[in-house]
């Protein structure tokens, strides 16, 4: 089926079209709208001070502007801005590259050059004949030597969407400015990719902000390479990443369900990736803001989004929408527990992985019935007395984060239950080459503040606005909102000290709409370790006589805990059999995880036990070779 692309209008007054490639006719601006826009955006460049914007902002300035016909000559100022901020010293470990803010000393960020680079190429690509004789020279200097920073970037293929960027820039750079080798290097990079995943899965697994990024790439290598080869590589990634979007999709709250790698919206799991769903028609649009901070998400439309968008065709997401209730399984690296499991009902989901993936994920996820501002159920790690994401810090590269720990973390999941274990002894962390010193060590189960709350068989009171209710680390307890529910227990809740450690319920988020149950490890910089596990029971369609059921059954199943020299092993009486995991949490060792999801080893994605993720690459670009090799060392 041909895919539809769609070009959505930078303001309301660049055209709109929908075609498989090529330039707009965009004319000179008249609609007021539009010059506001540019002008604003102009104005941004007016004031140097330190940090006022980022080179990136300039490129995507002179895209817009340059499609629209519109003074060229600030375009030009947009160039000797951006070559102020080039890296232009051929001794330079970076050369070519840019700084990412205004204000930076030196290049930090070794991104920025690919960022920048994407969006340069389509104004060379597809608007030269509107750039001024000075414009064009300007960005041919600003693209020869972002070449030399694209090219020693080292990016590899598990860093999906720096490299997914990198195989565009490589492409494109090399096929608009002639230089075949180039191209050549980035067709095989792209290859290289596809390998890599046809084995290892997506690292950056179901991230809502840079699946974002990935669909930007693929879209516009699938619409703007020459290389027809190198177009229909990109369509079959495209596939991969939509049929994995549908599979994990949870409607009630139009989100991502399950375990994410990289997520920077603690509360409402929503990014960059929302623009590509309201394009696809799966969200209304334009969104208004969610979760916290404005995201690229929720800006106006560019020109840069009409170039790389891609509408995935009907029957990817008709494939599996009916499917219900579904259990996904799939690999996102290369060790044999990297991997998650996503349990996908009517109104409910609870997803786990089988390890943190850094300090931006969600290893641990429940999404209770709502509406796509429902806070997500979550697990945190904190050092740093943010459970919400909302106290932000400089992290590596400059920017400004809210990161989490990345504790040891395992766990093991059969349909809506999961357990889990995660445990932690640091005392300070770093990010780049900025490094912290942890103040306090706690883990969080974030919770939707409209949720209740039950210990047993008792209904709860929340606490009084910014206070906290104690309650015995035994203690079983239930969250319900509208139909479903979810049982938690603690089974291990150890303070630094080696000391069980009660559980808190804190009401400290009403106005972010989320509350939180807490085991405080340590209420100051820790100087041990602290570990905690977490069992998790989810069900939906309960009445009055189905949740106390329910809570019987939970409360009555059995659980063991055996802890000698942190290695710990926990076993439960599942819903559907037996679970356990043993672990060495001070060696980092995961010894056992029996009674989870059956999956098989070479699972790329797995829905409810049928393979999609490799009937999709299976035909793509260097795929029919590598099966045809791993098939006859098999029959060796």
């Amino acid at each position: 089926m041909r895919s539809v692309f769609v070009l959505l209008v930078f303001a309301v007054g660049v055209s709109a079209f929908a075609a498989e490639g090529g330039a707009t006719d965009a004319s000179r601006p008249t609609d007021a709208a539009v010059v506001k826009e540019l002008d604003k955006r102009w104005a941004s460049f007016q004031d140097l001070k330190p940090r006022r914007f980022g080179a990136r902002d300039l490129f995507s300035f002179a895209l817009s502007a340059t499609a629209a016909d519109w003074h060229p000559e600030r375009v030009e100022r947009a160039f000797e801005l951006a070559a102020q901020m080039q890296d232009r010293d051929p001794k330079s470990k970076t050369y070519g590259n840019l700084k990412w803010y205004w204000g930076d000393e030196k290049v930090d960020d070794l991104n920025a050059v690919e960022f920048c680079m994407h969006q340069g190429v389509l104004i060379r690509m597809l608007y030269a004949d509107k750039l001024s004789a000075k414009g064009k020279e300007q960005l041919d200097e600003l693209l020869r030597l972002g070449v030399e920073g694209v090219k020693r970037r080292g990016v590899k293929p598990g860093y999906t969407n720096i490299f997914l960027m990198h195989v565009w820039n490589l492409v494109a750079i090399g096929e608009t400015t002639g230089r075949a080798e180039l191209a050549q290097e980035g067709c095989q990079a792209l290859d290289d990719w596809l390998r890599y995943t046809w084995k290892n899965g997506i690292p950056e697994y179901l991230s809502p902000t840079y699946y974002g990024v990935d669909l930007d790439c693929l879209g516009l290598l699938a619409r703007h390479a020459k290389n027809e080869q190198a177009r229909k590589n990109a369509e079959a990634a495209l596939r991969l990443f939509w049929t994995d979007i549908a599979a994990n999709w949870y409607e009630p709250s139009q989100r991502l369900g399950g375990a994410h790698s990289r997520d920077y919206d603690y509360l409402t799991g929503h990014g960059y990736l929302d623009k590509h769903l309201r394009c696809a028609g799966w969200m209304p649009g334009p969104a208004a803001p969610v979760g916290g901070a404005k995201s690229p998400a929720q800006q106006p439309a560019s020109v840069f989004d009409g170039l790389c968008t891609w509408v995935p065709p009907p029957e990817i997401r008709a494939q599996l929408a009916k499917d219900l209730p579904r259990v996904i399984c799939q690999r996102w690296g290369e060790k044999s527990w990297e991997y998650s499991v996503h349990y996908l009902g009517r109104t409910l989901s609870i997803g786990s992985a089988g390890a943190c993936k850094g300090p931006e994920d969600k290893a641990f996820v429940i999404n209770l019935p709502g509406d796509p501002k429902t806070v997500v159920c979550s697990f945190v790690m904190d050092g740093r007395g943010d459970p919400y994401g909302v106290n932000k810090a400089v992290t590596g590269g400059g920017h400004m984060k809210s990161h989490h720990l990345t504790p040891f973390f395992t766990s093991v999941q059969r349909g809506a239950e999961a357990l889990l274990l995660a445990s932690d002894n640091s005392k300070s962390r770093k990010s780049g080459s900025v490094e912290w010193q942890l103040t306090m060590l706690l883990s969080h189960l974030v919770i939707p503040a409209e949720a209740q709350l039950w210990a047993g068989d008792r209904l709860e009171s929340p606490p009084e606005t910014d206070k906290d209710k104690a309650f015995p680390a035994e203690t079983v307890f239930f969250l319900r909102l509208q139909d479903a529910a979810v049982g938690v227990r603690f089974p291990v809740t150890l303070d630094t000290d080696g000391k069980r450690a009660p559980i808190h319920w804190v009401n400290d988020g009403l106005k972010h709409k989320a509350a939180r149950l807490t085991c405080v490890h340590s209420e100051t910089q820790p100087t041990g370790r602290g570990t905690v596990a977490i069992w998790a029971r989810a069900a939906e369609g309960l009445d009055d006589a189905g949740f106390a059921e329910f809570r019987r059954s939970f409360a009555q199943a059995e659980a063991a805990v055996k802890n000698e020299h942190d290695r710990f092993e926990i076993s439960v009486a599942g819903q559907h059999g037996p679970m356990r995991l043993g672990a060495d949490v001070a060696k980092g060792e995961r010894l056992a995880r029996d009674g989870g999801e059956p999956m098989p080893e070479n699972a790329l994605l797995l829905v409810n036990g049928k393979e999609y993720g490799r009937d999709i690459l299976r035909d793509a670009g260097p795929i029919p070779a590598l099966v045809r090799e791993q098939e006859k060392k098999a029959r060796k």
